[in-house]
This record gives C-alpha cells, sequence and structure tokens, in this order.
C-alpha cells in the first residue's frame, strides 16, 4: 500500500527586475545571480518566483517565472499579460513562433515598415535598450504590438541566452527571424 504524501504549500515571491544591461554574458550573468538568491524549498513547501521584468505602454507586465513545469535547472517561462491565453483563461507563454508571427503582422504593413521593425529587432538583438529603441521608432511610435514583439524578443532572446550559454543561444531566434524575412538590417 503506498503511503499518501502530504501536499506541498506553495509560496510565490515577486521580485522587480530592472535589467539595464547591454552586454549579453552579464545579462545572462544578472539573471543567475537573483536565481542564486533564490531560498530552497522543503519537503512540504515549494518557494516558485516571479520576476517582473517589463512593462508595456497599456500597463501589461512580462514577467518570467520559475521554477518551471519541467524544472530543468536555470529554465523560466515567459508570460505577458493580457496577451495570450490558455482555453481554460491560464495565460499562456509566448513562444519563438509568437514573435515571428506578430512581426508577419507588424511587417506585413509597408516595406518601411518591415525596414523598421526588423532594424528594431537587430537592435535588440544587439542588446539595446528597448525603450530606447522604442523612442527612435516613426511608424511604430506608441504602438503596442511592436513594443511587445519587441520585449519578448529581448527575453527570448535572454532566455537562449540562459539555456544555451555554451552554444549559439540567442542566434536561435534570430536565425528563425531571418529564415522568414531575411537578413535584419
Amino acid at each position: 500500500m503506498k503511503k499518501k504524501t502530504a501536499e506541498k504549500e506553495s509560496e510565490l515571491n515577486i521580485i522587480d527586475v530592472d535589467m539595464s544591461l547591454t552586454d549579453r554574458a552579464r545579462i545572462r550573468e544578472e539573471m543567475l545571480v537573483y536565481w542564486m538568491r533564490e531560498d530552497p524549498g522543503t519537503l512540504t513547501r515549494r518557494i516558485c518566483y516571479r520576476y517582473n521584468v517589463e512593462t508595456l505602454a497599456d500597463g501589461s507586465t512580462i514577467y518570467l517565472l520559475r521554477p518551471t513545469r519541467l524544472n530543468k535547472g536555470c529554465d523560466f517561462v515567459i508570460i505577458c499579460e493580457n496577451f495570450l491565453k490558455f482555453k481554460n483563461g491560464n495565460p499562456k507563454p509566448p513562444k519563438q513562433g509568437t514573435v515571428v508571427d506578430e512581426l508577419k503582422i507588424l511587417t506585413g504593413i509597408s516595406d518601411q515598415h518591415k525596414t523598421e521593425i526588423l532594424t528594431a529587432i537587430r537592435r535588440v538583438w544587439d542588446c539595446e535598450h528597448v525603450n530606447a529603441v522604442m523612442g527612435d521608432l516613426e511608424l511604430f511610435a506608441n504602438d503596442i504590438r511592436a513594443e511587445r514583439a519587441l520585449k519578448l524578443a529581448k527575453w527570448l532572446f535572454i532566455e537562449q541566452d540562459v539555456t544555451y550559454w555554451t552554444e549559439s543561444g540567442r542566434h536561435m531566434l534570430r536565425r528563425w527571424i531571418e529564415e522568414a524575412f531575411g537578413p535584419l538590417p
């Protein structure tokens, strides 16, 4: 006969992160420092973390959740409030394809829009501050879809840098974007 184990109590800690670094290795290092400060759980208490990393112009937050469902060490899930939802209403994490789909909508407006948003993506890939990139946009000034796509791309790039730090990291998403749109300007 199996013993019934007691359900773990979950505790959610919310931490605001200001990632203003502009170097790929330093960004990865800074995120790992946050995670090294996480308290360990116990047999009866699971500790979860929500890292608020971006705020969009409409007040929505992009945040990271740890640990993930698969919990493979440094994994995290990216969530954007008021964006994607599962059928049950819970927030759904965006994927690389989500960013590419958003970019398809934004680049489909005109050739000028395509050049502007893909140049912005390249600048985000180069670790420039997204708010500064947004401030330089003319055709997408105050465009929530563009802002969300750029900020999600930033964190998907970071996620790949953390997960694949001895490999290509952020190059994987860039390659996917370039397969859809050609070389970034």
